[in-house]
């Protein structure tokens, strides 16, 4: 699960009397007297930070892109925090006067990542179960239309939602660009033929499907479990960067990215995710697999020789879901 996975920018480094700099006015002048790096995250850095006199520590998130995607998480949380777990903000700042970049401090969320649950091998089931009920919680807000969100949440840049824009993009990726390079001429033949046969299931779906918030990077990095005896919960669900509004399978092929057919996480998972009435399409594995190819593609678009092991695992997904419908 992305664990070898190169990162393609170098996180931000600061020393400790830097980050001092950077969030002491948010506290009222009060010392940070402890920071520590983040490893997770590929994009954005992120430090561990606590504040004299304060119990609970923080998080420093420093931003890579312009101030909209602070702004973004910021409007996010506001919207989903009464009904999702997730980690609400202190303070944003996009001036780019005390630092370079925007910057946000959040709160603190205790508990471990669901691919560190999933490792261990135990109370996989009741944290599958808590993923697929917070994820339909998620999918509970819904938009006027499908798009990327501008200010306020509002769908600044409006999507086409037809199969053919499907079919048109992996096509652009499979022979234009470098995604059909990495996989190599039989994958490449064999994803094609996948998506072409398949085109009518998604056009099906789409002609259907409800615009609705989607995390768009739903996995075991980014959410986060709280262990109480053998039952897991989620306790909050991190990073809302490429979040947008789509169709839910995005997040459903994301999370199920790495898991076997009817493995003990996919049961247990659809089954909360549908326990309250939300109805997915019998072929809902099929859609789920389309969608994510998406992401698949674009992310070997975005491969390079310096990162081998992401173009080896992505390759090994590729292979998979094509495998998985013969």
């Amino acid at each position: 699960m992305k664990e070898s996975w190169e990162r393609t920018e170098q996180p931000v480094s600061l020393e400790l009397k830097h980050i001092k700099e950077i969030v002491g006015p948010v506290f009222s002048g009060k010392r940070v007297t402890y920071a520590e790096a983040m490893s997770t995250g590929f994009r954005n850095s992120n430090y561990k930070i606590t504040v004299e006199g304060m119990a609970d520590p923080f998080v420093l998130r420093l931003y890579r892109e312009d101030g909209r995607i602070a702004y973004k998480e910021l409007a996010i949380a506001g919207l989903i925090s009464p009904t999702v777990p997730v980690a609400n903000f202190i303070h944003v700042d996009t001036s780019c006067t005390i630092f370079n970049q925007p910057w946000a401090v959040q709160e603190w969320k205790q508990g471990i990542h669901l691919r560190d649950v999933l490792k261990t091998g135990t109370a996989v089931a009741s944290a599958a179960a808590s993923t697929g009920r917070v994820l339909n919680g998620i999918h509970n807000y819904t938009f006027p239309e499908f798009g990327f969100f501008g200010k306020d949440l509002r769908i600044s840049e409006p999507f086409n939602t037809d199969a053919e824009g499907f079919l048109a993009f992996v096509e652009d990726s499979l022979f234009h660009k470098p995604c059909g390079s990495w996989l190599g001429n039989e994958l490449t033949q064999a994803v094609w033929s996948f998506c072409q046969s398949n085109l009518a299931a998604l056009k099906e779906s789409r002609s259907h499907a409800s615009p609705v918030l989607v995390h768009s990077d739903f996995n075991g990095l980014n959410i986060l479990m709280q262990r109480d005896a053998a039952d897991c919960s989620v306790s909050a669900v991190l990073d809302w960067e490429f979040a947008f509004s789509w169709n839910r399978y995005v997040d459903i092929g994301n999370i199920l990215r790495y898991e076997a057919a009817d493995s003990v996480f996919e049961k247990h998972f659809i089954a909360a995710y549908q326990e309250h009435g939300t109805v997915l399409d019998k072929n809902w594995r099929l859609l789920s697999k389309l969608e994510d190819l998406i992401a698949l593609c674009e992310l070997l678009n975005h491969s390079s020789r310096e990162t081998p092991n992401r173009i080896k695992d992505l390759q090994q997904l590729v292979a998979n879901t094509v495998l998985l419908f013969r």
